[in-house]
């Protein structure tokens, strides 16, 4: 009598794994430029769960711009400014890094948010998707 072996079955590596948590995801910034070139760029942002965007999200919602000074007369230019520099301190809270060839640091997500007016817009957007409804498109993970 012979006995067959039959060749065990492969298991595929688990989906995902509980616990194990990253530091960050890459997720795709996507806007047009000023100059009509479109951009697309994948970047680095802070990983945070459902319920920790949340919260973050919250936090966000509650800020509010500086009000003006008594006696001090309303300008575009200021609420301008204000709100750039709003987008940026709320950008450097979530994103960790960007694949150009400039230095990421708040310095130059201020000189992009002032002569790139949907870049703001954009990176808010890539990682509320990537937090809120998960991996999109081509992104490499971390």
């Amino acid at each position: 009598m012979t006995t067959e072996k039959t060749p065990a079955k492969k298991q595929k590596p688990a989906a995902f794994i509980f616990g194990a948590r990253p530091e960050s995801l890459t997720a795709d910034v996507k806007f047009t430029s000023i100059t009509g070139a479109e951009v697309d760029m994948a970047c680095e942002f802070v990983y945070r769960d459902r319920e920790e965007f949340g919260a973050f999200w919250d936090e966000i919602a509650d800020a509010k711009l500086p009000e003006l000074p008594e006696g001090e007369k309303f300008t575009f230019e200021r609420l301008a400014k204000e709100g750039i520099e709003f987008s940026v301190d709320r950008t450097m809270k979530f994103l960790k890094g960007w694949p150009l060839d400039l230095k990421f640091c708040r310095e130059n997500v201020l000189r992009m948010f002032r002569e790139e007016p949907a870049a703001p817009a954009a990176f808010w957007e890539a990682y509320r998707a990537a937090c809120a409804e998960g991996r999109l498109g081509n992104s490499k993970p971390q």
